[in-house]
């Protein structure tokens, strides 16, 4: 219960300060809403260029800043750079914040759904030493278009 306040006392008004800031590069209009499976499973939303996967033990919150498609626009090559927080062990005895840049495809398989796949590598920076340092994960999900 503790970590749930201290994420939404965080999180809250980082989205809010991300979602007001402008996009870095051009990209897709409308709002995507989905599952993913990144830091864990969990939600994924996307506005104007802006990333967000959260879920009870992580958030993650990263901006576009380059784009590149193909002729026909179904196939999109994407660099994101962003940050994250999650809790370790989900218990609250450690936790890791960290920089990332997610490289990744999203490809269009109806006109409102998207499928994603990426390669996170990041950086962590935590309170046991054990999980500090650079890595790489990956991440995939699905959102549906607005």
């Amino acid at each position: 219960m503790k970590f749930s306040k201290t994420l939404i006392r965080i999180a809250l008004p980082l989205m809010l300060a991300v979602l007001a800031t402008p996009s870095m590069a051009a990209n897709r209009t409308g709002v995507g809403l989905g599952v993913a499976h990144d830091l864990g499973l969990g939600v994924t939303a996307q506005l104007r260029g802006t990333s967000i996967f959260f879920n009870s033990d992580a958030i993650a919150v990263d901006m576009r800043l380059q784009n590149f498609t193909n002729n026909l626009g179904t196939v999109h090559a994407y660099i994101d750079a962003g940050g994250f927080y999650r809790d370790g062990d989900g218990n609250g005895d450690y936790y890791q914040t960290g920089v990332r840049l997610p490289v990744g495809l999203s490809f269009g398989i109806a006109p409102s759904l998207e499928a994603y796949i990426q390669a996170v590598p990041h950086y962590g920076f935590s309170d046991v030493d054990y999980y500090e340092g650079f890595d790489v994960d990956g991440a995939l999900g699905i959102r549906l278009r607005f």
